[in-house]
Order: C-alpha cells, then structure tokens, then sequence
C-alpha cells in the first residue's frame, strides 16, 4: 500500500540556481539528501523511518538527476546524492564528488495518459497522441527524457514524434503536463504511477528498448554513509518497492 510522504525532515527544491543552506546555530546538522524529482514521495518515506530509526534529521533536495549531479560538483552542502542513473553517479566519481557508487533501485519505463487502456503496440503511439502532444523529460540531460528517447529511436519512432515532443525540467513536470491535459500522453517511470494515481499505464517498453533504469548514488561526506547503509536495507527496500520500484539488483 503506498505511504504518504511528507514527514521528514525538511523538503526543497532546487532550479538552476545554486543551492545554498544555512544552519541553525547550536543545532545539529541534519543529514542533507539531494535525491531525483522521481524518488521524491519513496525517499521522503525513506527518510522519515530513518530519522525515526537514528534520530538524526533530513533535508530532502529534489530535482532533475543533471541538476543535482552539477550542483553537488559544484560544491553543493549535500551529504547524500541519489540519480535515476549510473551514467550520472559515474560522472560524479570522475569529478571527485563521489568515491564509490551504490545502485538503489531499479524502474520500467511506461507511456500514461489520463484515460485507462491499453496500447497494443509502441507503433500505435502516433495515433494515440492525436493531435495531442507527448510529455517528455529533457532528452538530452534528464535520464528519464533519455530513457524515452533511447526507446522510441529503438523502436523507429522518435523521428516521427520529436516535433510533437513537449519536454520538460524532470520527469514529474512531464508527466503534470498530462495530468492537467496539457498532454495527451507522457513518457514515465512505472513508480510515478503510484504517486499521480489520476494518471494510467496504457504501454510498457521493453527493457532492452532502452540502458537499464538503475537508481545509483553514494555518500558525498561521512555524514551521509548511514543514510546510504540504510537505503540499501530491507526496511528501506520495502519502501522504495511500495511506491513501485524495483530492488536495485533488480533493475530492468
């Protein structure tokens, strides 16, 4: 059953600007998370069961995995940063930001739109959008707007539907689109159904259609290692699973 998020610690967002963080004098410095637009509702769960766990308190930063990536190599306070992909993590190691890389879950790739159903095939999606538009996550930064396209070149289509693409910051400003039929269709993970219960899996792409959707990251100081140690146990796994993601071996 999906939990609702929202308890913990504080939640920010970040938008192109750097971000900056002030602390409060003669208070304990909470564990600083910057973590993907996608896992906003899963890790503020996460984070409330650790903070009641530790007793140590989270700031929860979410935006797009290339904005968080560039803001933490940038000198960004974060403790803790989470991307929808390795390719991002990876970066971070090349820059120094990150020793190692930790994948933490794993996602499908799915088309929604307001209206239930089913398409039978990817090559019904022209059709489908109408005269509509397709909501998209930046395709050339964002790992969910890569996903799309990675999938919809495979499938011989993104061509045809790049002039009908209607991209976005990250993937949950995609899928709004939909939700406010601005959108015929979008372009998401699986788990962001669980979050935007308005919004319906009408097609799912084959993994091989697009690079493995793997959730990876790592402690940036000391002071985020027990958040990552827990982010990888069962208790943190059955969180992230019920807000539909895949254990990170278990990645599509």
């Amino acid at each position: 059953m999906k939990r609702l998020a929202g308890g913990a610690g504080r939640i920010l967002a970040i938008c192109g600007a750097l971000w900056t963080l002030a602390g409060t004098p003669g208070a304990a410095e909470p564990v600083t998370i910057f973590a993907a637009a996608s896992l906003r509702d899963a890790v503020g769960d996460v984070a409330a069961a650790f903070e009641a766990e530790t007793g140590q308190d989270t700031t929860l930063v979410f935006a797009a995995s290339s904005a968080i990536a560039r803001q933490a190599a940038a000198g960004a306070p974060a403790d803790v940063v989470l991307l929808a992909d390795v390719a991002w993590a990876d970066w971070l190691v090349e820059q120094g930001v990150l020793e190692a890389v930790t994948p933490v879950a794993g996602n499908a790739l799915v088309v929604v739109s307001r209206a239930p159903g089913q398409l039978e095939s990817a090559q019904d999606l022209p059709d489908a959008l109408g005269d509509g538009v397709l909501a998209v996550a930046q395709v050339d930064a964002v790992p969910a707007g890569r996903y799309a396209k990675a999938a919809l070149t495979s499938l011989g289509l993104w061509d045809a539907l790049a002039p009908r693409a209607v991209q976005a910051d990250n993937v949950r400003a995609a899928l709004r689109f939909v939700e406010r039929g601005e959108a015929a269709l979008g372009i998401g993970y699986a788990s962001d159904l669980v979050a935007l219960p308005d919004l319906h899996e009408v097609y799912r792409f084959a993994p091989e259609t697009h690079p493995p959707i793997t959730y990876a990251g790592g402690a940036i100081t000391p002071a985020g290692a027990p958040f990552m140690a827990y982010l990888v146990e069962p208790a943190a796994q059955d969180i992230l699973s019920d807000w539909g993601f895949l254990p990170g071996w278990a990645a599509p």
